[in-house]
């Protein structure tokens, strides 16, 4: 496959992951082991997602930023809903917005 990806639709942004061999090896498959290849891949991905799910360490780091960031989080909400009641209000003045 050309690197600029001009004689297929496959996007680029997945194409740049994958190796030459791998791309060679699917389109030597046939239907059926491009199908167990596939249900290989989301057995990976299930895997992948309970270890990142039972990483204490990620999960503390989780904890964490989500106190750190708390008080942004609450005053950005305030400040939108400000705005929204701003909008609101001259809305219902008859000023259209748009």
């Amino acid at each position: 496959m050309s690197k600029d990806n001009k004689d297929t639709d496959f996007p680029n942004k997945y194409l740049r992951r994958l190796s030459p061999e791998f791309i060679d090896a699917i389109n030597g498959m046939s239907d059926q082991e491009v199908k167990n290849r596939i249900l290989t891949c989301e057995g990976n991905l299930y895997e992948i997602a309970a270890a990142k799910e039972n990483d204490e360490k990620l999960n503390g780091a989780k904890e964490i930023v989500k106190d750190l960031s708390k008080p942004y989080a609450e005053s950005k909400a305030s400040e939108n809903a400000k705005i929204q009641f701003c909008i609101f209000t001259l809305e219902s003045r008859g000023i259209n917005l748009n």
